[in-house]
This record gives C-alpha cells, sequence and structure tokens, in this order.
C-alpha cells in the first residue's frame, strides 16, 4: 500500500508528460509550400500538411484532380497555418497525424481558433485509421485513416467528395 502511494504521484506526472511529449519528441517535417492551378479563378483551396509519403500522395491526388478545374490550390505546412488569410480560401484541407491521443500543436491551434468553419475537411491518420479528436463544437468534416500507401486513392476521393460539395454549394 505505501508503495503504490509513492509511484502513483511518479507514473501519472511522467504518464502526462509522455502523451504530449509524443508530439514533440516525433516531429513530422512540414511539407514545401507551392501553388497549382488556375491563376485567373477567384476559387482558392488551401492544403496543409506535415510531410508523409501518405499524406504527400494524398495531397498530389488531390491536386492532380483540381487541376481539372478553375480552382488554384497553394499547399503549405502546418506551421504555416496561423499567419494564413483563411478568408482567401472556398475550401480548407488540413492533413495530421495522431501522436499519442493528440494532433499537431499548430493543427490544434488552427482548428481552436476556427471551429465555425464549415469549409474545412480535416484528415487525421493515426495506427489503425480509426481515431478521431473530440470536436469540441467543430463544424469541419473529418476523415480519418491509417497511413498505408495504397489507400491514398480512396483517402483522396472521400476528401474530393466533400471539397467538391464546399465548392458547389458556394456558387
Amino acid at each position: 500500500m505505501k508503495a503504490a502511494r509513492l509511484v502513483t504521484p511518479v507514473l501519472v506526472p511522467l504518464l502526462l508528460i509522455s502523451c504530449s511529449g509524443g508530439r514533440k519528441a516525433v516531429p513530422q517535417p512540414d511539407v514545401d509550400a507551392y501553388e497549382a492551378g488556375d491563376d485567373v479563378t477567384g476559387t482558392m483551396v488551401l492544403v496543409a500538411s506535415s510531410d508523409s509519403d501518405f499524406k504527400i500522395e494524398v495531397a498530389r491526388r488531390i491536386g492532380e484532380s483540381l487541376n481539372d478545374t478553375p480552382v488554384h490550390v497553394r499547399f503549405i505546412g502546418l506551421e504555416q497555418l496561423a499567419g494564413e488569410d483563411i478568408s482567401r480560401y472556398s475550401a480548407i484541407i488540413v492533413m495530421d497525424r495522431c501522436v499519442t491521443w493528440g494532433l499537431d500543436i499548430a493543427t490544434e491551434s488552427f482548428l481552436k481558433k476556427n471551429t465555425g468553419l464549415t469549409s474545412m475537411v480535416v484528415l487525421f491518420t493515426s495506427g489503425d485509421g480509426e481515431w478521431n479528436p473530440d470536436m469540441e463544437g467543430r463544424k469541419y468534416d473529418a476523415v480519418t485513416s491509417a497511413s498505408i500507401l495504397s489507400n491514398a486513392d480512396s483517402v483522396a476521393d472521400e476528401i474530393l467528395g466533400k471539397i467538391y460539395a464546399i465548392l458547389d454549394a458556394e456558387s
């Protein structure tokens, strides 16, 4: 009994630190920013993501599909979200991963700041593809997936279906 009272004050803080610390200890770099598509149209889509083979492939497929439409697409890293004027965009796609039951700090901050944004689709990747954060009154659409490269096509199609619905509702 005495050992349990001694161990609990040590283990609980360590567990809490490891849950939030994992996101900092295993950072995923951001994608390099670039733009594609129609420069003339007023329709703009923002894609923010960290750099992983799976997310890069999903973003590539999204970019290819949107390239066939009168849409301008801007690809940025998650760290750039805070400085972005989101009023410029008709739709926003954010792609992040779950690490130790949480999101990248930049993503979490962006989502908390924009809880009422309905023109956003967020892809959450996790080990089994089933994790979804507490929505906390947020209005965005969420897609979840494991980071399995062979699933990139179906995940991109799911995201695109939601993005095309947002763009169609706007016009």
